[in-house]
């Protein structure tokens, strides 16, 4: 990759950074609470350090590790969603709480996920589409399981400044949508002003750069969260 393409991607790198330290410096300190609202900041948490982990991989100029990231990124932020958003009370309680890496019960896989979100989130059904076999987004499992697309760029001319620049585009959308999530949890105007426009700002460069259709106006607030109401009641 030629020195200028190189300098263009550790520039947006620095973006990418600098949301990744708001989002942290906007993060409020809180106690321990429920055990849906604990699972749900500690994959708040987790999409966070993945995505902090995939600028470090990027700056490293270690593009397929970092790609492999993604699918990680957008997981852990949908298994909190999942937590305030899906999961049964049953489901919650049934989780292991012992530490083991093999445990018996434990969140579902993504796609089921995002299908049990599609009535509080109508558009995520074209996510869930594009998860079924061809469908648009299985270049996530690729990336993630070292697919073709992984192997295509070691035999071709490699990933070019316009992938890895929409890597971390990509990476940034995920990522905020957990601080997105974290107002859910506690109200919190600088976090959600933030956020918020920040989502909004990544859909709009998502669409100037790359083509992605033009994202409608959305409200700088999530759903109410009525299970959370619930297991507080």
């Amino acid at each position: 990759m030629e020195a200028d393409s190189l300098q263009v991607i550790l520039e947006r790198c620095v973006e990418s950074r600098q949301q990744s330290e708001r989002l942290r410096s906007l993060m409020p300190a809180v106690e321990p609470a429920l055990l849906r609202v604990d699972f749900a900041r500690c994959a708040i948490d987790l999409s966070l350090e993945h995505h902090s982990a995939l600028i470090r991989v990027v700056e490293a100029g270690e593009y397929g590790a970092a790609g492999a990231l993604l699918r990680p990124i957008l997981e852990a932020s949908t298994i909190g969603f999942w937590f305030v958003y899906a999961a049964s009370f049953e489901e919650v309680d049934r989780l292991q709480l012992d530490g083991s890496d093999n445990p018996i019960h434990d969140v579902p896989q993504l796609s089921a996920m995002a299908d049990r979100l599609i009535s509080v989130f109508p558009p995520i059904r074209g996510l869930v589409e594009g998860f079924k076999k061809g469908g648009a987004a299985k270049w996530l499992h690729k990336y993630a399981h070292g697919g073709t697309p992984q192997l295509n760029r070691r035999i071709g001319p490699g990933w070019t400044e316009g992938d890895v620049t929409l890597m971390l585009v990509r990476a940034d959308v995920f990522s905020v949508l957990a601080g997105c999530l974290e107002t859910v949890l506690t109200p919190s105007p600088s976090l959600a002003s933030y956020a918020f426009d920040r989502r909004d700002r990544l859909g709009e460069e998502l669409h100037r750069k790359f083509g992605a259709p033009k994202a409608p106006p959305q409200p700088h607030e999530l759903p109410a969260a009525p299970l959370l109401e619930a297991d507080q009641q």
